[in-house]
């Protein structure tokens, strides 16, 4: 991965980057959202003055159509917006500061759908773990809110996923798979993991921090640990090949995966529950059927893309 900048601020330090990268976060998604809400006044109610006395906390809005707008919007401006913004500040070329130019094959893409159904036992056990996490009796508050902000953010999930038509699944798969999986791409590998990679000289280092952001970003404190086991995978197949579409890919097949088993489940169509594996105590095999399977297929990736990159 060719990680010298070539654009207007290139030269800056790693620190100023990150901070350009903040400032621009922060006004994209203001001007996008102002603009963006402009647009339905005619069509909004009571309800969305109420969310943002309560700091855009979109639980109360009752036009799922609204929320599911909301929802497109913000990820616009938080992350596809600044990431092309700050690419072309920084890089001078977004194509190739973003790795769009660095194709893949079919034959990888194939394995990174395999990489994240291996995943699936490994990721739910994370789950179960991180929701068994208590706090000391002096912190009970934070652990309070931090209950209360994951079931606010569960309410807000089974909103924008209960639909029963093809349509709605659809659309659903296009905003909760497509839209974050282009723009968390861009940003957190495209982007923050570039940066730590130039500030620390080692690969591991921009992985693991860069997913460390991935996970803190989504404020989902009891989904912290399988994000961040995600984020470092995602992260991997960035730097190993270069490409930004191989994680976009994968993150994608993750979401679209549950968006999908959600609506099969809840649509009476499967009994099975895809995200209950690794989680009972005597599934514990599936988990270490999983890291192996897990590892040895990033162990593909890593041997195949060895000759092409030079190791930090």
């Amino acid at each position: 991965m060719d990680i010298r900048d070539r654009g207007l601020f290139g030269e800056l330090h790693p620190v100023l980057k990150l901070l350009i990268l903040g400032i621009i976060m922060l006004l994209s998604l203001f001007v996008v959202m102002v603009l963006g809400s402009l647009v339905l006044i005619p069509f909004i109610s009571d309800d969305w003055f109420d969310s943002l006395a309560r700091g855009f906390d979109f639980t109360g809005i009752s036009d799922l159509n609204v929320l599911r707008y909301l929802q497109i919007l913000s990820h616009i401006g938080l992350f596809i917006i600044p990431s092309l913004l700050f690419a072309w500040l920084i890089g001078g070329k977004i194509s190739r500061y973003l790795g769009f130019d660095h194709r893949v094959g079919v034959g990888l893409l194939i394995l990174s759908v395999l990489l994240i159904l291996s995943a699936v036992p490994l990721i739910n056990y994370l789950i179960e773990l991180n929701m068994r996490m208590t706090l000391p009796e002096s912190l009970s508050y934070l652990e309070e809110w931090m209950r209360r902000a994951e079931d606010n953010a569960m309410e807000l999930t089974e909103k924008l996923l209960n639909v029963t038509t093809i349509r709605g699944l659809l659309f659903n798969i296009f905003m909760i798979a497509v839209i974050p999986a282009i723009g968390e791409e861009f940003l957190f590998r495209g982007i923050v993991l570039r940066v730590f990679r130039q500030w620390s000289k080692s690969i591991h280092i921009a992985v693991w921090v860069s997913a460390i952001l991935f996970s803190a970003m989504h404020l989902q404190f009891y989904g912290f640990l399988p994000r961040l086991f995600l984020g470092a995978l995602l992260g991997y197949l960035f730097a190993w090949s270069g490409s930004i579409w191989l994680p976009v890919f994968a993150h994608f097949i993750n979401n679209a995966i549950a968006v999908t088993a959600y609506y099969l489940i809840y649509s009476n169509y499967l009994n099975v529950d895809y995200e209950e594996l690794g989680k009972e105590t005597t599934a514990f095999v599936y988990v270490v059927f999983s890291i192996i399977i897990v590892g040895f297929i990033l162990y593909l990736f890593f041997r195949y893309y060895k000759n092409r990159v030079v190791p930090d």
